[in-house]
């Protein structure tokens, strides 16, 4: 399923190395994912979120506060992908949470799911390869996805930047591709409790060239966070953290016991050519 970032070529597993025809290799880690960024694909030696944020997103999201986005999303596939095999890929999947949820729910006994996920960054995807070990994970941009072409029927973008290009690329024929933004009042109270002046979310409502809409709705729901440390690892897992003044963690997170999840869910069918 992978292909070689230099040649792009298929790759072909052989022991622990990842190798394409053309003799470029890529060494599986020990966690059993692999590396196929390149060096002059990152912006720095280190890129995407480090690992004390994906350590609190883990811990966020797997007490579930989440779940209803997950359901959701399976119940859209399952509706407009009811075929019995599935192949997914989770680009920008994090530490795998969304992409494990799904495949979860997804999952009958008849059917046969191949589920794969990439992100750049290397803490994300090495929490992600040690723990769900039935999935494939690599080091991939989601502006160079290391993916055979046409072979997934649903991509996924879950807050995360997206190449319509590369989307296009690997999906099958009309394919699928579901796209998760945050709506403009995701998060309010956390927001007012930052800033003076709140900034929304801004909304794209525009069409991707090589696809055609099926759907675009719109899920909310109540967070109830009576615990601080449950507040506290919502926001270390949001570029909001990074807006918190020294010292005052505790006060933001006092005031957010209760918050408004707010999510817009587009969904896209690769069109024919």
């Amino acid at each position: 399923m992978w292909i070689c970032p230099v040649c792009q070529a298929s790759l072909a597993r052989t022991g622990e190395q990842w190798q394409c025809e053309n003799r470029h290799s890529y060494d599986r880690a020990k966690a059993g994912y692999v590396n196929l960024l390149l060096a002059n694909q990152k912006s720095r030696p280190d890129p995407g979120d480090n690992k004390t944020m994906m350590t609190a997103r883990r811990a966020f999201l797997e007490q579930h506060h989440y779940l209803p986005l997950v359901r959701k999303l399976a119940e859209i596939i399952a509706l407009q992908h009811p075929a019995k095999s599935l192949t997914i890929h989770d680009a920008g999947c994090g530490e795998g949470y969304y992409l494990h949820q799904l495949c979860s729910l997804l999952y009958r006994p008849d059917s046969v799911i191949t589920a794969a996920g990439s992100d750049i960054s290397r803490s994300a995807i090495e929490m992600a390869a040690k723990k769900y070990q039935t999935l494939q994970f690599a080091i991939a941009s989601n502006f160079n996805i290391p993916v055979i072409g046409n072979s997934r029927d649903v991509v996924l973008h879950i807050f995360a930047p997206a190449s319509a290009a590369e989307v296009l690329t690997i999906l099958v024929p009309r394919g699928l591709w579901i796209r998760v933004t945050p709506a403009p009042e995701h998060l309010a109270e956390l927001r007012a409790a930052l800033y003076q002046t709140p900034q929304q979310h801004s909304a794209d409502a525009e069409i991707p060239a090589g696809f055609e809409v099926l759907l675009q709705t719109r899920l909310q729901f109540n967070l109830n966070l009576p615990d601080l440390q449950s507040r506290k690892q919502l926001l270390m897992m949001t570029p909001y953290y990074w807006s918190v003044a020294a010292g005052a963690m505790d006060t933001v997170c006092g005031k957010m016991s209760k918050l408004s999840a707010a999510f817009i869910i587009q969904v896209f069918r690769k069109a024919l050519q």
